[in-house]
Parts: C-alpha cells; sequence; structure tokens
C-alpha cells in the first residue's frame, strides 16, 4: 500500500522529519509513503522581483504531483516576508481535482491566531472578515498546528480506506474496461472510474455497489460447486 504526503514550507531540515516519518510506516505500519517537499522560496517560484509568486509555487506544485493524488498535504503558514501565507496556497489548491480530498493540516498557525489576525486587520471591513472567516472553514483543514506535525500525520496516513485503496488498484489494470455492468456504464475505463470515486460522483457507488454485488455472487457460485 503506498500514500503521497505533500510537504509546502520553507525550511529545509523539514526534509529530515519526512525522512523519518516515511521510514517508521514503512517499517512500523507496512505503508509506503511517498514523501515531496516544496520550499516556496526557491527560484523556480520567484517572480521577476525575485519575491515568491504564488500562482508559480501551484503551478509548479501541480506539475510535480502530476499522476498523483496526495493523501495528506502539510502547509506551513509563514514563508518570511512572502507576500502570501498558507492559507493563500490553500485556497488555490482546494479547487484543483487532485487536492480536493486530500486530508490538510496547517502548521505554524494555529486556529486562534489566525482568527486573531483576521479580525485586528483594519484594512480589512468586517462584513469581508466574516467572509473571509467562513472561507477559512471551507478550506477543510483537518488540524492546526505548531511546527511539529510527524506523529500527527502517521496517525493520519495509517487510516486504510476503501475510498484510499479502491481508486490506486483501479488504476493498476491499464487497459481494463467495464463491460457486465449497467449498458449506461459500458466501456468506461478503471482509471475513469477511479477519478469520480475521487470525487465522490454519486453513480461511482451505484458502480461499486453492482461490483460488489457481481463478486459475491460470482463466490457464491463457486462455494456451491464444491
Amino acid at each position: 500500500m503506498e500514500k503521497t504526503l505533500l510537504l509546502i514550507d520553507d525550511s529545509p531540515e523539514q526534509k529530515t522529519v519526512l525522512e523519518n516519518l516515511a521510514e517508521h510506516l514503512r517499517t512500523k505500519e507496512g505503508i509506503n509513503v511517498l514523501t515531496l517537499y516544496i520550499n516556496p522560496n526557491e527560484r523556480e517560484y520567484l517572480n521577476e522581483e525575485k519575491d515568491p509568486d504564488l500562482d508559480k509555487l501551484v503551478a509548479g506544485i501541480s506539475e510535480k504531483l502530476k499522476g498523483l493524488r496526495p493523501n495528506l498535504i502539510v502547509v506551513d503558514h509563514y514563508y518570511g516576508d512572502s507576500s502570501f501565507t498558507g492559507l493563500h496556497v490553500i485556497e488555490k489548491l482546494r479547487p484543483i481535482k487532485k487536492f480536493s480530498k486530500s486530508s490538510i493540516f496547517l502548521i505554524s498557525g494555529k486556529r486562534d491566531k489566525i482568527v486573531r489576525e483576521v479580525f485586528e486587520d483594519e484594512n480589512i471591513p468586517t462584513s469581508e472578515k466574516v467572509n473571509k472567516l467562513a472561507k477559512i472553514i471551507d478550506y477543510g483543514i483537518e488540524k492546526f498546528l505548531d511546527k511539529e506535525f510527524k506523529s500527527e500525520a502517521i496517525e493520519s496516513l495509517k487510516t486504510r480506506d476503501l475510498k484510499d485503496i479502491l481508486p490506486s488498484k483501479l488504476r493498476e489494470i491499464d487497459e481494463g474496461r467495464i463491460h457486465v455492468l449497467n449498458p449506461k456504464y459500458k466501456e468506461l475505463t478503471m482509471d475513469q472510474l477511479a477519478d469520480m470515486i475521487d470525487a465522490n460522483d454519486s453513480e461511482a457507488q451505484v458502480i461499486i455497489n453492482e461490483m460488489f454485488e457481481l463478486t459475491l455472487s460470482h463466490y457464491v457460485k463457486l462455494n456451491e460447486g464444491l
């Protein structure tokens, strides 16, 4: 079983934390974790003024995770003198399909501190402050943590969910197509079904139910023949 962890942080020493985390899960839990580290202050994400560029960062993240859907994204909230924060990064990532269902931890940004920062900003009218807080809730951030995230990440990645396992298994069937289900889904590829599951498409559950029914009936017939 393999999972993917993305860390967006401007502290290079955090790469060691990723290595230790991956080693723990591999040796103690039997889970292989692909870890990716992104530093927003690296040259490839800077604009012409040599400042971190949010759009370049998000485009770079999407490119580096081509073909991958991270199970967990750990986002640092502050990047030195950068004009954007971790919340801005999350706001840009969430609408992208591959990141829409990922678990997200925000580090260096306690919830009460973020709320206080919003309400103490004199440049934002009250109505906009309320909208901003509502958006933060909509981002679906699971945990607001201090800099330490290893133990929480291990617990999150240890979770084995059918919705995590099934899409990856379906994608391993390169040219497989569905032929025996409802004609409505005839010729649907396994990769397309995996995408539907990841997107929480209501029809995906219908297909999965039918697949399980066919599988169970197959085993019943095998048992009857014994």
